[in-house]
């Protein structure tokens, strides 16, 4: 009887501990993030909902800004849905304009209160690009048959003529060049162009000239688009913009210091042209304005930000048509206009 008294108690000393350990568990504090799609095509809209239990209450409860996401993710939205002093989330809703899968590392939360600071990890996520390619183009092709020329000797007599035709050709020309007296070229002073006159000018043309209501031709409108702000850089700040992919364009805009809210700007103008350009993706009307408020947003900023090195760069332009100093020159002919 003792020996089972003994037992008995000892069994119920450990549930009582262990009925006041499990709270502890229960309410440990802990972060989970979610997408609600795994497998996304290009330009394709999704959330991700990141989740947080807490033990305790905090005076203020940090959660990740746009900085967490890849330039490929476009931050649309974010809302907060705190339940109660022990529970909270945050929806993302973000749009994907990459062409290969990524993989989110934890998004990191801060728990303040008023002497010390508390950080709380969520975990990875894996996110796959689905192509909207059909599987019969996924392969490639095979080559065509080599056109066989040993049955047509005519083809290569008639090449070798063409040849020597082209080089008589070339060497009458040059003969004639170097007999001919030189003539004197008139100097024309071309006027300077801002390139944010140029900007305005296409954009202008967009708005009023262009019927994008009839025309319906949305990759003519949005390749327009990105051509004018690409050209306005690589004629501004030397950048091979025109060349360059939207990824590589990024890269230099970052390398030159180029102004924050006008690399945003160009971001939505280039991911939203690349869409239709590339993905296949059909904008509606109200979509391509958008996109075009946005390069007015892109000239409005660089009228403030780039003003003196528009100025300087017309300084240097014109500059190359003075004359130095204490040289003699000849001076041009003017051509006075008959009355």
């Amino acid at each position: 009887m003792r020996l089972f008294s003994f037992k008995t108690n000892f069994f119920t000393l450990l549930l009582v501990v262990g009925l006041f350990l499990v709270p502890s568990y229960s309410y440990a504090q802990n972060s989970t993030a979610s997408p609600s799609k795994d497998s996304l095509t290009v330009g394709e809209v999704f959330t991700i909902s990141v989740k947080l239990q807490l033990n305790q209450p905090y005076e203020r409860i940090i959660f990740p800004d746009s900085s967490a996401f890849p330039p490929v993710l476009d931050l649309l939205n974010t809302r907060q849905f705190r339940v109660t002093d022990f529970a909270d989330s945050v929806l993302y809703s973000l749009q994907f304009f990459g062409n290969t899968d990524i993989n989110l590392p934890p998004f990191r939360i801060l728990l303040i209160n008023a002497r010390d600071t508390s950080i709380v990890f969520s975990n990875p996520i894996a996110l796959y690009f689905k192509t909207v390619l059909p599987s019969e183009d996924a392969e490639l092709k095979p080559l065509k048959p080599i056109f066989d020329m040993k049955g047509f000797p005519w083809a290569v007599l008639i090449i070798l003529i063409a040849i020597i035709l082209a080089a008589a050709l070339t060497y009458y020309t040059w003969r004639k060049r170097a007999n001919a007296k030189p003539v004197e070229q008139e100097i024309v002073f071309e006027p300077f162009i801002s390139p944010l006159t140029q900007l305005e000018s296409t954009l202008s043309y967009l708005k009023q000239d262009y019927d994008l209501a009839t025309t319906k031709d949305y990759k003519f409108f949005y390749s327009t688009l990105s051509d004018s702000i690409r050209s306005y850089f690589e004629e501004l700040y030397n950048i091979p913009a025109l060349e360059s992919t939207s990824r590589e364009l990024f890269r230099y805009l970052d390398a030159f210091g180029v102004d924050h809210e006008m690399i945003k700007s160009t971001r939505q103008v280039l991911n939203r042209s690349d869409m239709v350009k590339f993905a296949k993706y059909t904008p509606t009307l109200d979509d391509a304005w958008t996109c075009y408020q946005y390069a007015i947003d892109f000239l409005d900023r660089s009228r403030l930000v780039d003003a003196s090195r528009i100025s300087r760069k017309k300084a240097t332009y014109e500059a190359q048509f003075k004359q130095p100093e204490n040289t003699e020159l000849v001076e041009p002919t003017i051509k006075k206009e008959e009355n």
